[in-house]
């Protein structure tokens, strides 16, 4: 039986990514969405890490995809439950939602030519662009991310802190299948 592999991507990763896009108004008065900094730094980092890990040659992973992704960051108690917490923190769902938009491919707008090599127009006299792949990613399309889980590692140094995502396919067999946590379960009835 041939082993499974599960690929490892490790990245530091200290402070927090706010992922809500901004409104911004241009020069015209128009309103466009535009991604903060911050977030447009961590894409940048995870690409290039995601670029030595997984050469372009041996883009996309084929089959259903498992993502895992863990969070290590010092922690802290909370003051009213007296609970663990992260001491920075990160809407980690959204951390795990860009990170997986970073495995995707990158597409471009490139402008649409006519036969002799001129811009073809729009009706209302805006160049006309059509979406294209410019950088194959490391799955073809997170809707083949069947399971993606997030888990929250406190530890007690900076040094410590990064973030590991684990990557890994799943069989068609697998899919049927429900991946249940350990415990005993109580079942609270059809709603």
């Amino acid at each position: 039986m041939k082993k499974k592999k599960v690929f490892k991507v490790t990245f530091p990763f200290r402070g927090r990514v706010k992922t809500q896009l901004k409104i911004a108004t241009g020069r015209d008065g128009s309103k466009r969405l535009i991604k903060p900094k911050d977030v447009k730094q961590f894409e940048n980092a995870m690409r290039v890490i995601l670029s030595v890990a997984f050469p372009i040659e041996e883009r996309p992973i084929h089959g259903y995809i498992k993502l895992e992704m863990f969070h290590y960051t010092q922690y802290k108690r909370d003051k009213t439950t007296n609970l663990l917490i992260p001491s920075v923190l990160s809407d980690l769902d959204n951390v795990l939602k860009l990170t997986q938009d970073c495995f995707q491919p990158v597409f471009a707008n490139i402008v649409k030519l006519d036969e002799d090599g001129n811009p073809i127009f729009t009706s209302t006299g805006k160049m006309s662009y059509t979406k294209q792949e410019v950088t194959p990613g490391v799955i073809k399309d997170d809707k083949y991310v069947m399971r993606a889980g997030l888990h929250w590692i406190p530890v007690e140094t900076k040094e410590e802190e990064r973030i590991e995502v684990y990557i890994s396919t799943l069989s068609e067999k697998e899919l049927f299948n429900p991946h249940l946590p350990k415990g005993e379960i109580v079942d609270l009835g059809p709603y």
